[in-house]
């Protein structure tokens, strides 16, 4: 599209019915802020400018996308969705702008831009988005005369009983044209309600009675729902999970169970993959081709190479190579690498280490800041002791060393190549390529020992 335009994001509302002390534009769907939503789908118009109306907790939101090329505007008071656009006037310089409120999270690529070419071929001050709904609920109601044209938004609240009748109701975008007509129009705005506070559905008499005011109707109403409490949250979330689950299921993606599996709109997946229930894909997986994930996977920002196999596990900033087999009950932090055909077992934690091909973990072992080498294999209560209580230290594993059960390796420290560690050994120096090592206490038998009363 045409960058010719600018973008305004009302996100300074408290959000009463969240009852919460969160600004409800920073409230998480699918892992995600509702702003970041609005922002990923009005950054689709290639907007000169992108304006961020702030107010309540302003502070927190702005924190939440600092580093961003946003511009963020105050309104304080806030004094509605009029007054909010007033304060953007200074910071817009393209012919005409999107209005969109923070918390129309599913508001699509298609529907805005339909509404800026209405916008532009129909040379109107105010279009705006619309839809129908069986039941409009607390929505306002779009009036139309006779020819069809939009002549007011009547709020919910305001309207008689053959108003709330109406099926048409308001989405609270509009594509506003940069004349001094619509500035002036929005000073001589009054206050619709006793909090004094000013609407942009006032705006729209105002455009109407100039014949300045055309609608685009957008046959999609679940994709316009508005964030008021945390059951439009729930049901904001349930269409996104579909929509997301179904566009896979359509890509060559099996989705065993579409209503216990949850992914996030930035997680990508490979023909032929199957994930099953319990699974969740959050931030901005990468999961190859022919993998299988769950049941019951928890991975977070991590990549799957293909063929990979991950169950009843957690993966956070993990990644997992070709046709390696993660779980079950296993915990993948930051920085954990696993090589092709690795293997890591059941309660087995890595973090910022990495695992070579064919290497394996098979139970109950911590691996952390350490290199395992190809086929290596960590035996049973294993653990790399990293931390000193001050300071990290790496541990170095070679080739082919097989580790025995319950062993400490106090980094900083490397076992060699085809090296074996005996069972119980702690080891604090390092052991030599091929070589046995083994650091267990002498073992004392003391027979009848508690007879005597003797000491342990």
């Amino acid at each position: 599209m045409n960058s010719g335009l600018d973008v305004v994001i009302l996100a300074a509302g408290k959000g009463s019915r969240m009852c919460s002390q969160q600004p409800k534009a920073l409230h998480s769907l699918a892992g995600e802020p509702l702003l970041e939503h609005v922002l990923r789908a009005t950054a689709a118009v290639r907007p000169r400018r992108t304006v961020i109306v702030v107010g309540h907790r302003a502070h927190a939101v702005r924190s939440a996308f600092a580093g961003r090329s946003l511009t963020f505007v105050s309104q304080d008071p806030p004094l509605g969705t009029a007054h909010a656009v007033q304060q953007t006037r200074e910071q817009l310089s393209s012919p005409f702008f999107l209005v969109v409120p923070g918390d129309v999270p599913l508001v699509p690529l298609e529907a805005l831009t339909r509404l800026v070419e209405l916008h532009c071929d129909s040379g109107s001050l105010v279009t705006l988005l619309t839809s129908e709904m069986e039941e409009p609920g607390q929505y306002g109601r779009v009036l139309r005369n006779r020819e069809g044209k939009v002549t007011q938004v009547v709020e919910a609240a305001d309207a008689a009983p053959k108003q709330l009748a109406v099926k048409e109701v308001n989405a609270g975008v509009y594509c506003l044209s940069n004349r001094s007509e619509l500035w002036d129009a929005l000073e001589e705005l009054s206050p619709s309600n006793a909090k004094g506070e000013y609407y942009l559905t006032d705006l729209v008499s105002v455009a109407a009675r100039r014949g300045e005011c055309s609608a685009v109707v957008w046959p999609h109403n679940e994709q316009l729902i508005g964030i008021n409490d945390r059951r439009d949250l729930a049901q904001a979330e349930r269409t996104l999970r579909y929509r997301t689950l179904e566009q896979l299921m359509l890509s060559g993606v099996t989705v065993v169970d579409p209503d216990n599996t949850y992914v996030s709109p930035e997680t990508s997946v490979g023909q032929d993959t199957v994930l099953l229930p319990g699974t969740h894909l959050q931030g901005t997986c990468r999961v190859g081709k022919g993998c299988r994930v769950g049941p019951g996977a928890h991975l977070a920002d991590s990549q799957l190479e293909d063929g990979a196999i991950v169950s009843w596990s957690v993966l956070e900033g993990a990644w997992v190579g070709p046709e390696a087999r993660v779980g079950p009950y296993a915990h993948l932090r930051p920085g954990a690498h696993i090589g092709a055909r690795a293997r890591v077992g059941n309660f087995v934690e890595v973090k910022a280490a990495s695992l070579g091909e064919g290497a394996k973990a098979g139970h109950l072992a911590y691996i952390g800041d350490a290199s395992v080498e190809a086929g290596a294999n960590i035996g049973a209560g294993a653990i790399t002791c990293n931390y000193d209580g001050m300071h990290k230290h790496h541990t170095h594993i070679g080739e082919g060393a097989f580790i025995g059960s319950n062993v400490s390796l106090v980094a900083p420290v490397t076992v060699g190549e085809h090296s074996t560690v005996g069972a119980g050994s702690v080891i604090v120096r390092d052991v030599p390529p091929r070589a046995l090592a083994v650091a267990r206490a002498p073992q004392v038998v003391k027979p009848d020992w508690k007879e005597r009363g003797e000491v342990a």
